[in-house]
């Protein structure tokens, strides 16, 4: 698992993934009308953006339906690039989910961490979409699907991001300071429950709004707290910020020891639609530059959450010349 762990992560240990699996919100930047959005557009699309942010990313985070399999036989991916993929299946509901998913947690037909790893993915990805308030029905099958994919990954080697997503219920309003609140505890208290159900990194949101007084007060203890629940390799998503907005989020988590970044739309959002190619090469080298600047914030602060094997002149003592044995017992 180590070695694929290395494979999504720069050489320092950081994982600087580009996040470009979205289904049906990619689909709306084209045309708000999804029929009038043909397949081969956003294909086209995500190529270009992935052929570009290649070479500023250390990984990519793939949709297997419009990304994956395209970006391996075009090269648009490279084999210096780690990919990681999402196992969730994701129901795309507008007008009955403030989220615009339905939140049931299902995973894709025929996708599952077997396919992943015949496939030579590194990773695996799962979306849950989670409240730590409400422990119902729900809340036990999610933790169910977690540990279950948790498992089938572990026993190919195969490591698991789990990425919860907190939603409002009816009513529930973000500008209600006491809701704010109990988003920040859900979001602390998932990340660790979620970790302890068997997740290898945690893909977080950013635990308080940046853009609120209390938010801004509270930012540091609360990476702080959400760093020692999770108590392993955590990073932030961007969960429709600005880049701006991301760029500061960023900066409070790498102080508090995240490992990087999944990010998607705050960075490539700029080169998405029915645009020309001048327009369309702006954007992806905008992306990039965003990717950059990401780099530079997480490389800046030294208290990052280190994964990386150290190495050490006890090589031979830690892996004994028969080690490779248990392998094939699934160990």
């Amino acid at each position: 698992m180590l070695r694929r762990l290395a494979r999504i992560s720069d050489a320092d240990g950081f994982i600087r993934t580009a996040a470009i699996d979205h289904p049906e919100n990619y689909r709306i930047l084209f045309d708000p009308d999804l029929s009038r959005v043909s397949f081969e557009e956003v294909v086209e699309s995500k190529l270009e953006l992935i052929t570009a942010m290649s070479a500023h990313a250390s990984s990519l985070l793939l949709d297997p339906v419009t990304a994956l399999g395209q970006a391996i036989i075009t090269g648009a991916a490279p084999g210096d690039v780690g990919i990681l993929s999402g196992v969730e299946d994701l129901y795309y509901t507008p007008d009955d989910s403030p989220v615009g998913f339905a939140t049931e947690l299902k995973i894709k037909p025929g996708w599952r961490p077997a396919q992943l790893a015949a496939l030579g993915v590194d990773a695996a990805k799962l979306v849950v979409f989670y409240r730590a308030d409400t422990q119902d029905a729900a809340a036990e099958h999610a933790h169910a699907v977690v540990a279950e994919v948790a498992a089938e990954c572990h026993a190919l080697h195969l490591p698991l991001v789990v990425e919860p997503l907190w939603y409002p219920l009816p009513g529930e309003s973000l500008d209600d300071p006491a809701v704010r609140a109990r988003r920040t505890a859900s979001v602390i208290a998932s990340a660790a429950s979620f970790r302890q159900a068997g997740a290898d990194i945690m893909k977080v949101e950013f635990p308080v709004s940046l853009a609120t007084e209390d938010g801004r007060e509270g930012a540091d203890s609360a990476c702080a707290a959400l760093a020692e629940g999770i108590d392993g390799p955590w990073v932030l998503l961007s969960a429709g910020v600005t880049f701006d907005g991301f760029a500061e989020q960023m900066t409070y988590g790498a102080r508090h020891g995240a490992s990087g970044f999944m990010a998607g739309r705050a960075i490539w959002g700029d080169g998405v639609g029915r645009y020309d190619a001048d327009r369309r090469a702006a954007g992806a080298a905008v992306a990039c530059e965003r990717l950059d600047r990401l780099t530079e914030i997480l490389h800046a602060d030294g208290a990052r959450r280190a994964w990386v094997p150290v190495a050490t002149d006890r090589a031979a003592a830690e892996v004994p010349e028969d080690w490779y044995l248990g392998l094939s017992q699934g160990e």
